[in-house]
């Protein structure tokens, strides 16, 4: 399919997507101020949204969208994945993860609606923090019971960049596996450079589960990222989308 019917045949999808967020942000939001914003309920809204995000890119994808799970981990953990796309946020509701929070940068918490629901939901915001405030805060929610999302390369990158060791460093001073995941697809889907979406096939893959154990050692943290930097590219480089 030429890539202008490509955007064609997308663009209603992921334009529903956006109109979603915002709408449905904007309808709750009175039952949330009323009842004080409670973390758990925003925690289930926020994965109602996502999977109705996940829904559109599986239209968007023309259905070729493929989720592929692993056992995951007994414990809370670190979830981290390469960062292609604004959407990889909501990947994770695709695994059935709900009790989670994420760390971002400050832009998603100026989001109207969205941010304040992320906020208090106990998403971690990363502007003007410390690594050591941010771990400390991250240390906080895993011992909670949530699992904390992070994506190491800190921000989009169409093809994946260095791993910094902030998960890895919160993973072992808790003791809590890293998960990983791969996105593929979603950077042809959503092309950083470019505002229109096209149609792309979409996978996920859930990685088994890296023990901190293992990485008790001289600049363990560092060690801990280049190795699950270097599964996560294993999985990329395997090529076509199954």
């Amino acid at each position: 399919m030429p890539d202008f019917f490509k955007t064609i045949y997308a663009f209603p999808f992921l334009a529903a997507a956006c109109a979603w967020l915002g709408m449905s942000g904007f309808f709750a939001y009175p039952y949330f101020a009323l009842t004080g914003f409670r973390e758990k309920e925003l925690r289930n809204f926020l994965y109602f949204q996502g999977k109705a995000v996940q829904l559109a890119i599986k239209f968007a994808s023309l259905f070729n969208k493929t989720v592929i799970k692993a056992d995951f981990p007994d414990r809370p953990s670190v979830l981290v994945a390469n960062h292609p796309c604004t959407y990889d946020t909501f990947v994770f509701f695709d695994f059935g993860i709900k009790n989670l929070v994420c760390v971002a940068k400050g832009w998603p918490f100026k989001i109207l609606f969205y941010g304040k629901y992320i906020e208090k939901a106990g998403y971690i915001n990363s502007d003007n923090k410390t690594a050591e405030e941010i771990i400390k805060i991250a240390l906080e929610k895993l011992k909670s019971g949530l699992h904390v999302g992070i994506f190491p390369e800190g921000t989009r990158q169409s093809k994946t960049g260095r791993f910094r060791s902030l998960a890895f460093e919160i993973a072992l001073r808790s003791g809590a596996p890293v998960t990983p995941f791969v996105i593929k697809g979603l950077e042809k889907m959503l092309p950083r450079e470019k505002w229109l979406p096209k149609q792309a096939a979409v996978e996920y893959v859930q990685l088994a589960p890296v023990l901190p154990e293992n990485f008790k050692c001289e600049a363990g943290s560092l060690r801990m990222a280049q190795h699950t930097k270097q599964i996560i590219l294993e999985e990329l480089q395997k090529g076509e989308i199954r």
